[in-house]
């Protein structure tokens, strides 16, 4: 199996700057491949996160990627924002658009600019609002939880649109995020995932033997 990337999600550091700077260089410091940084906005999902003002401050105390999760309403109108201040990676959700121009019109902004476009399905969205895009972006996350809350348990359900996008596609980048953990993380990246988000699993335990054990998934 190839090598997994493990991408150490934000929400469990909070809101507050120092916390997200302490936990993002532990995290490097521990084996993260790269920062996720969930972004929510009170409307697209009821809960309230960190905002682009956060990573350029922050971009300038690491060399991890930043790996953007938009969870948000209207992204069309924050991408620029976001891709200056040090997203290497920005995916949005293809349920936050409902116009299929603004959303293609959107990930050409992204691509135009060198940063890797992505886009998000929800846990209860079906592969097929997503199939039309993959010739056209970097990578599809997967939500194995309800976006928006922390803590939730892996749904497995999951695993199938997994085996699904890398059966239609064997390039993309697929990444899958949501209640990851030692238990499920083989499974995942034999289904075909490429990246992994974790949390709670990373921020609760020992964070090397957390990073390690999802890493070592794959053998």
């Amino acid at each position: 199996m190839p090598k997994i990337v493990v991408s150490a999600s934000s929400m469990p550091a909070g809101r507050n700057m120092s916390s997200q700077l302490d936990y993002l260089k532990k995290v490097q410091t521990y084996g993260a491949d790269m920062y996720h940084f969930d972004v929510m906005d009170g409307v697209f999902v009821k809960a309230e996160t960190i905002d682009y003002m956060y990573l350029k401050e922050m971009k300038l105390n690491t060399v991890l990627p930043f790996d953007v999760h938009l969870m948000i309403a209207n992204p069309e109108k924050l991408i620029t924002k976001y891709i200056k201040n040090g997203a290497d990676i920005l995916t949005l959700h293809v349920e936050a658009f409902k116009d299929e121009k603004a959303l293609l019109k959107a990930i050409e902004r992204i691509k135009k600019a060198g940063v890797l476009a992505g886009l998000c399905i929800d846990l209860d969205t079906s592969v097929e609002k997503v199939t039309k895009y993959l010739d056209v972006i970097d990578l599809v996350l997967i939500m194995s939880v309800k976006a928006g809350a922390i803590g939730q348990s892996f749904e497995e359900k999951a695993i199938a649109k997994i085996k699904k996008i890398r059966k239609l596609n064997n390039d993309i980048l697929i990444e899958v995020d949501g209640g990851i953990n030692d238990s499920n993380v083989k499974n995942v990246i034999k289904a075909g995932a490429d990246i992994v988000v974790s949390g709670s699993y990373i921020y609760e335990n020992d964070t090397f033997m957390a990073i390690q054990s999802l890493k070592q998934g794959n053998k």
